[in-house]
């Protein structure tokens, strides 16, 4: 008899967000600090799920994972349905296979993924379920780190909508620079992949896109595509 009650979780750079898998359903989701890992762990999250479907940026968390004998960490060697078509297949990000994943499975012909978090990434597959690769820019969110780290005078600036174009302080410029910028660089790109494959469909992701995702040209964006991923994933180990 199958497993019937699967936790499905996502570690990233930044966050955690983990969710309840079952009957095909995914429950709601939760979040938590990546540095409160450690702590998570210790409140013996897993007891009352037969499964652990898992995927993870971070070797530190995969370290504490592997003590568990009802986690799977997803991996290159491990995702169904996709062909990896890369030069180093082990290199390749497991949050980034498993959002294409799960963007593939749904709309079943090419897809570009436009993932923001730490980093914000663009994962393209193939209408035959190729994944070919991508891009990787650094995010929002540690650009503004970069600035406030190595400059004298540049503040450490929340990210935020604004509509003009010239900054009449250090601060504005900023914001400007880093908002338009990012929308500026995702649009460019989606156009060259448009050009590249005028049936791709764009769909974005993840908490670093929200401030911009209604000024640039997606197709929808879908907050827990990665855990759709992992839920295939989840069913193709047949644990429903």
């Amino acid at each position: 008899m199958p497993r019937s009650k699967t936790l499905l979780v996502d570690i990233g750079n930044s966050s955690i967000e983990f969710a309840p898998y079952q009957r095909g359903v995914i429950g709601r989701s939760r979040r938590i600090a990546t540095t409160k890992a450690q702590e998570w762990l210790s409140t013996d999250p897993f007891s009352t799920y037969d499964r652990v479907v898992a995927s993870s940026v971070v070797p530190q968390v995969d370290r504490l994972l592997r003590r568990y004998s009802m986690v799977t960490l997803i991996d290159f060697r491990s995702l169904p349905r996709l062909t990896l078509h890369l030069k180093k297949t082990s290199q390749v990000g497991s949050d980034r296979i498993v959002n294409a994943l799960g963007a593939y499975q749904k709309y079943q012909k090419s897809c570009l993924v436009v993932d923001s978090g730490t980093a914000t990434t663009f994962c393209y597959v193939d209408r035959d379920g190729g994944y070919q690769g991508g891009i990787i820019t650094p995010g929002m969110g540690i650009s503004s780190q970069a600035l406030a780290l190595f400059t004298a005078k540049i503040p450490l600036i929340r990210v935020s909508p604004i509509s003009e174009i010239i900054g009449k302080s250090t601060k504005e410029a900023v914001r400007i620079g880093l908002y338009k910028g990012t929308i500026h660089m995702i649009n460019g790109f989606i156009s060259e992949f448009k050009i590249m494959d005028p049936d791709v469909v764009v769909i974005g992701t993840g908490k670093g896109l929200l401030p911009v995702k209604d000024a640039v040209n997606l197709d929808e964006y879908d907050p827990i595509l990665i855990l759709k991923g992992l839920a295939v994933c989840a069913q193709n180990l047949t644990i429903v």
